[in-house]
């Protein structure tokens, strides 16, 4: 499987919280870092595989009507992919989401050991109250 291949998979997982699988492409030392600042928004800065899992094993309560996860962009280099994203959803309040990511993952051995990501920190504030 190609680095793109791997987040590819890894982006369809998360969209429909598939904790087996997501579980199983990340590293024992996965990190996943958040744009932003933790005054600002709870979800911010840098944190651990268990939170990882511990966050999306929540994404059906989220968004109960499952959301449309659409990748606009990828380019692969070294173990380094590069994703451009949009969601959209209906939260479980029933607001709206939409939100545009930009995401860097690296690779290696097969696995995702680091995924940082980067969005309208506002929007996503605003619409969860993280």
């Amino acid at each position: 499987m190609t680095n793109k291949e791997l987040v590819s998979a890894f982006i369809e997982a998360m969209r429909v919280s598939d904790i087996a699988k997501l579980s199983a492409m990340i590293s024992d030392d996965f990190s996943w870092w958040i744009a932003g600042k933790v005054e600002y928004l709870q979800t911010a800065g840098e944190h651990d595989k268990d939170f990882f899992i511990g966050f999306f094993s929540g994404g059906a309560d989220l968004f109960p009507n499952g959301s449309e996860f659409s990748v606009t962009g990828m380019v692969a280099e070294g173990d380094k992919v590069a994703v451009e994203a949009n969601m959209k959803a209906i939260t479980a309040m029933g607001s709206q989401y939409d939100n545009s990511y930009h995401f860097l993952f690296t690779i290696e051995n097969g696995k995702i050991t680091r995924m940082k990501e980067y969005m309208d920190t506002y929007h996503a504030k605003t619409t969860f109250g993280l």
